[in-house]
């Protein structure tokens, strides 16, 4: 009944914000979590977590180690941790991910790969589901 539509951040704050008000063409790398509230276009990196947030518009590639779309998101997203798109998010680009959230009300366009286990042929015939899980 009070459910936010935009998850607090695990770890705490975002050490950078890209505001409501700002546009960005290029790319854009950082170390650290970031959240993007404004416009970008070009490619988007992160060691950490990324937020793109209601209301964002993004045009660009992201890679980073867990991210979450509230806005809208055009181009390929590649994550090594969770990808979660909100109730208000909008993605139209192909995804390579460790785990997938997909929130009733959001819009997915594009082709989903899961990367958490081996591809099954890279098993010997015969391996166990309980031998893969190891």
């Amino acid at each position: 009944m009070f459910k936010s539509k935009e998850p607090v951040n695990r770890s705490g704050a975002f050490e950078s914000v890209l505001g409501k008000g700002i546009e960005i063409q290029g790319t854009l790398a950082s170390k650290g979590s970031l959240r993007v509230d404004g416009k970008l276009q070009g490619k988007l990196y992160s060691e950490c977590d990324i937020m793109i947030g209601h209301g964002a518009v993004v045009k660009a590639d992201i890679d980073a180690a867990n991210v979450t779309i509230a806005g809208d998101v055009i181009g390929n997203v590649k994550c090594s941790g969770r990808l979660e798109l909100l109730s208000s998010g909008r993605l139209r680009g192909d995804i390579s991910v460790g785990s997938l959230v997909i929130s009733e009300g959001a819009a997915f366009s594009g082709v989903a790969e899961m990367n958490k286990h081996k591809p099954m042929e890279a098993y010997p015939k015969g391996t166990t589901d309980k031998q893969r899980d190891d």
